[in-house]
């Protein structure tokens, strides 16, 4: 008997039985179960933001109105002459197990009205499950009116720390959407910000659409999700991340945009001289 045909069909069972074990893997469905620094939630699809690829009724969000919270992100970015990063927004998922092989994926819709200078950012990562160490970029985005396409990835990492030609589905197609004053940005989850922009016409006011980010895991093991979103140099002109994942529920309560109105009036209020200055069109 020639044993050459039973090893060749033993290895290509053996390669079936590895991809066989190979599954989608996604963060815990309940956004509930979540921990939330600063500004999060679910909202329904709307304005500039519609249904994601998933069908989903409603997704999640990090968005930097109303927000006081600090030192939310993770990415060391350098100041520049408008300052650093001021107040942000993070979500944490609950831990879930994955195995080696298994593939992650998330779509993101980052949303600003913000730029020049004063150029929010948002970002997602896998981190280890047991002291939040970092495992993989997801999505890594930054307000600019230096030119569209570099939003994502903002120039906030190093490509081999995150290549968007590898991460991002259909990225070399992709391009950002301005917005005009004509036709503002229109994401309920910016509160007072909503339908503004720094600048009548800025190309850096705008939404980048929904975009899928995959991810194989290498090894197997215990991890979480984290999405946020900062402010850059001020806390005026908000930014936000929306994201969805195919089995995404919410079936406890989580903040909705409509209480976003008053969790920022305060920060307003107190930014509203400032906020004259910015609108100046002698702006820097």
């Amino acid at each position: 008997m020639n044993p050459i045909p039973t090893l060749l069909a033993a290895a290509i069972l053996g390669g079936l039985g590895t991809l066989a074990q190979a599954a989608p893997t996604q963060p815990p469905a309940n956004l509930a179960s979540w921990d939330c620094t600063g500004t999060c939630g679910a909202t329904a699809p709307g304005g500039d933001v519609g249904t994601s690829p998933t069908g989903n009724a409603r997704f999640g969000y990090v968005s930097t109105a109303g927000s006081e919270a600090l030192n939310t992100s993770p990415i060391d970015v350098k100041a520049n002459s408008t300052g650093v990063a001021t107040n942000g927004s993070r979500f944490l998922s609950d831990a879930f197990d994955a195995a080696g092989g298994d593939q992650l994926s998330l779509y993101f819709n980052y949303v600003s009205t913000d730029g020049k200078g004063f150029d929010d950012y948002a970002w997602a990562r896998v981190v280890n499950a047991s002291d939040n160490t970092l495992v993989s970029w997801l999505f890594a985005a930054r307000s600019t009116n230096s030119g569209t396409r570099n939003v994502v990835p903002g120039d906030l990492l190093d490509k081999d720390a995150f290549d968007p030609d590898q991460t991002l589905v259909g990225y070399k197609d992709w391009d950002f959407t301005s917005k005009s004053a004509a036709d503002p940005v229109d994401f309920s989850v910016l509160g007072e910000s909503n339908g503004s922009c720094w600048e009548d016409n800025a190309k850096g006011c705008g939404h980048t659409g929904w975009m899928e980010s995959l991810y194989s895991f290498r090894d197997a093991g215990s991890f979480r999700v984290e999405i946020g979103v900062t402010n850059w140099g001020d806390s005026l002109y908000d930014s936000a991340l929306a994201f969805d994942y195919q089995q995404l529920s919410v079936t406890e309560p989580v903040p909705e945009p409509a209480t976003l109105s008053m969790l920022a009036s305060g920060l307003a209020l107190l930014g509203l001289a400032t906020r004259r200055r910015r609108l100046n069109p002698a702006r820097p």
